[in-house]
Formats: structure tokens, C-alpha cells, sequence
């Protein structure tokens, strides 16, 4: 997908671009490639995917960049410089960005696992005594 065509959707329809403007040219591009791979692999029976959708991700994967991010990631649980203190939550960020679930429901490989919990939770045959 064009970057400039990306470009052109994300500085009308978001507001929260920071992530996107302070990222070069070709971090974008990186972004966008990104993106357009994980959601490939994630919504696979949806091609081609609307250039929204691959603005919010690629936004989502500029925003993770973010060093407090990448100590999340790492299971860092606190980190001290001189006195100063910051502590991160349990939990992991997620891959797929909030706006793309709400828009796509889930992904390929989540519903995949629930539906093979749900056969392996079948009981045929048989009666209690």
C-alpha cells in the first residue's frame, strides 16, 4: 500500500498522530509493510484491506516503539533513575491494535483456538449411573 495514500487517511481521520508525524519516511514505510503482513496473517479471508485498517495498525505499530512499551514487553515490572521511580502493570500490550479488533472482531488464529476448545469440550454417547 502507498505511504503518502496512508499518509493522506491518517492526517484526516485521526487525532492522535504522534506516533506517525515524529516517525521518518521510512519508518513509516517499515510501519505500513509491518502491518500489512500481520493483519495478512491475522484476517487472512479479508484481502484487499481498506487503507483505514492499515492506518490503524500501522499507527499501533509506530506507538509500540515507545520505550516504556518495549520494557512492558520484556516483563520489566520497575524501573528507578536517580529517585525517580516508574512502574508498569502486569500485562501485555496487544498486537492487533484496539480500533482493527473493533472493526474485524477476532483474529484468524483466536477464533481457530476457541472453536477447538469448544470440539474438545463435546461428549457423545454414554449415560451416568
Amino acid at each position: 500500500m502507498d505511504r503518502q495514500e496512508v499518509a493522506d487517511w491518517i492526517a484526516a481521520n485521526l487525532l492522535d498522530t504522534e506516533a506517525w508525524d515524529r516517525s521518518s519516511e521510512q519508518k513509516q514505510t517499515v510501519a505500513i509493510v509491518q502491518a500489512e503482513r500481520n493483519l495478512a496473517r491475522w484476517y487472512p479471508e479479508i484481502n484487499p484491506m481498506a487503507v483505514s485498517i492499515v492506518a490503524f495498525q500501522a499507527v499501533w505499530e509506530l506507538q509500540g516503539i515507545d520505550p516504556a512499551l518495549k520494557y512492558l514487553k520484556h516483563n520489566v515490572k520497575t524501573i528507578t533513575d536517580n529517585g525517580e521511580s516508574v512502574s508498569y502493570k502486569d500485562g501485555e500490550r496487544p498486537a492487533v491494535a484496539p480500533d482493527v479488533r473493533e472493526l474485524l472482531g477476532p483474529t484468524a488464529d483466536e477464533i481457530a483456538a476457541e472453536e477447538a476448545e469448544q470440539a474438545a469440550q463435546q461428549q457423545f454417547g454414554g449415560c451416568l449411573i
